[in-house]
């Protein structure tokens, strides 16, 4: 049987990933960027209002896939299918911002259905850049923004993307432009662009939500009167850190000023600095109820024992510290045991 006539192999793909690493590790300050802008994205998913009313309904599918898409951009890039990887940040960009687009008027969970569903119908289709800047600037806080620092011109300088999805001609193509060999090489030159649009793809994306939902610019210490269960669409302070080195610096005063004279945010503000603080006995009991939920996931009382008193032991814990965790696993194994959870459920079926 005849071998498949294809120069695109894993193998090639397993070389690419060695050489990229090693440059990446080479180039620390490369690879300590591309994390912050990495976690900076992720972070934003937690801004996105979750409530009953929309909660499972699909309203924050776009955003989610398009950080799927980022990950896979990157898996692209890392062994050397930088084409494959441009297409994957174009999507996640129009992603990005369908995830504002769909809940600009905070009905996602309702306008989003046919587009989630893909029903075969032109108002189930994808909208077109001009038709989703128009929805974007009918927001007071996107339209003023833009009028400010020019977004919508931010946005246009990384649209060729697009012409990686339809492969406008060579410098678009699998040769990305280059005299190579026909077949996946590492391209430091195209790492470096990856990166850099990433970075770009990041900053539309992390900016269209601040300006959308501006108490995640809003710093406050949430902890004190929620503890760790908290049900805002809020930023820790450290995310917020790392947003604001992430952003043009102009980009994140503005979403500031903005922050401080949108309603909604300094209602909700408002609303949370009048609430009573948290007791430390509320704290524990939220953070054994989401052990427990930890533990009955399938992984049973031994395994989550196990992990912690490693996690634990990688800390200098005081004594009241290692009490308090020491009384958490009493709590815990009497749960466990009367509620048959002591070992994994895989552990558990082959005992039975």
């Amino acid at each position: 049987m005849q071998k498949l006539p294809f120069v695109y192999t894993n193998y090639q793909s397993q070389k690419v990933i060695r050489q990229t690493k090693t440059f990446l590790e080479t180039e620390n300050n490369i690879q300590e960027s591309l994390t912050n802008i990495a976690w900076a994205y992720h972070s934003i998913w937690k801004i996105i209002p979750q409530t009953y009313e929309n909660l499972f309904s699909g309203h924050s599918f776009p955003y989610q896939d398009s950080w799927d898409e980022i990950q896979v951009s990157y898996l692209l890039a890392e062994q050397g299918l930088y084409k494959q990887a441009f297409v994957s940040l174009r999507l996640a960009l129009e992603l990005g911002l369908l995830s504002v687009y769909f809940n600009i008027n905070d009905d996602g969970h309702l306008v989003v259905q046919d587009w989630l569903r893909s029903k075969d119908s032109w108002e189930a289709n994808t909208p077109r850049t001009d038709k989703i800047w128009e929805i974007l600037k009918s927001n007071a806080n996107i339209a003023e923004f833009d009028e400010l620092v020019g977004f919508r011109d931010y946005y246009d300088e990384i649209t060729y993307l697009h012409n990686f999805v339809h492969t406008k001609g060579y410098k678009f193509s699998n040769r990305v432009g280059l005299f190579k060999s026909n077949f996946q090489t590492f391209e430091s030159s195209q790492l470096l662009k990856w990166k850099n649009l990433f970075y770009k793809v990041a900053v539309v994306v992390i900016t269209a939500h601040l300006l959308k939902y501006p108490i995640g610019a809003i710093k406050y210490n949430w902890h004190r009167k929620t503890g760790i269960d908290n049900p805002f669409p809020v930023l820790l302070s450290s995310e917020i850190d790392l947003i604001s080195k992430i952003l043009p610096r102009n980009f994140f005063d503005e979403i500031e000023k903005i922050a401080q004279k949108d309603n909604f945010t300094q209602d909700l503000l408002n609303h949370v600095k009048n609430m009573p603080d948290i007791s430390e006995e509320e704290i524990e009991q939220q953070a054994i109820e989401l052990e427990k939920l930890d533990i009955e996931s399938g992984k049973g009382f031994l395994q989550w024992e196990k992990e912690h008193r490693k996690l634990y032991e990688r800390h200098e814990l005081s004594d009241p510290e290692r009490e308090n965790l020491e009384k958490r696993i009493r709590i815990l194994r009497k749960w466990a045991e009367e509620n048959d959870l002591m070992e994994s459920k895989i552990k558990h079926a082959k005992n039975t």
